[in-house]
């Protein structure tokens, strides 16, 4: 059965969730540099994200938009979704009420600019894992 772990690279500073099989490897290749990324697990997962910083919607750390990979300010599986709804999740995750009404807006300008579908379903295919759906 495959686990969803989450790598860092020391490198760029890249977090990324991958599925992986156990043993559970300790290193993987980082997708962003090609650098080393070592498996991150303990308390320090647990702890809270930094707060967000104004303007257009990121994953709080200031280096990163909270959809792709390894994004979500430490809301593990956000890989397996959409940039749109990666941020809504990470925002609720984290009880970020500002950072929602910042997605909200952004999302709703985007359906009226026409660049967002929202009946699409939010569907993507993470390498080497299952299909996550609405």
């Amino acid at each position: 059965m495959a686990l969803l772990v989450e790598y860092g690279c020391p490198e760029c500073g890249t977090r990324t969730d991958r599925w992986v099989s156990r043993p559970l490897p300790e290193t993987a290749d980082c997708g962003r540099c090609a650098g080393t990324a070592r498996r991150r697990f303990g308390g320090a997962l647990l702890t809270r994200s930094p707060a967000p910083s104004a303007g257009s919607p990121s994953s709080g750390d200031g280096r990163t938009p909270a959809g792709g990979c390894g994004h979500g300010a430490g809301v593990p599986g956000t890989c397996t979704l959409t940039p749109t709804a990666a941020r809504m999740l990470s925002a609720r995750v984290r009880g970020d009420n500002r950072a929602l009404d910042r997605e909200i807006a952004h999302q709703e300008s985007a359906i009226k600019a026409g660049t967002l579908d929202p009946a699409a379903p939010v569907t993507t295919q993470y390498s080497g894992g299952p299909l996550a759906t609405q």
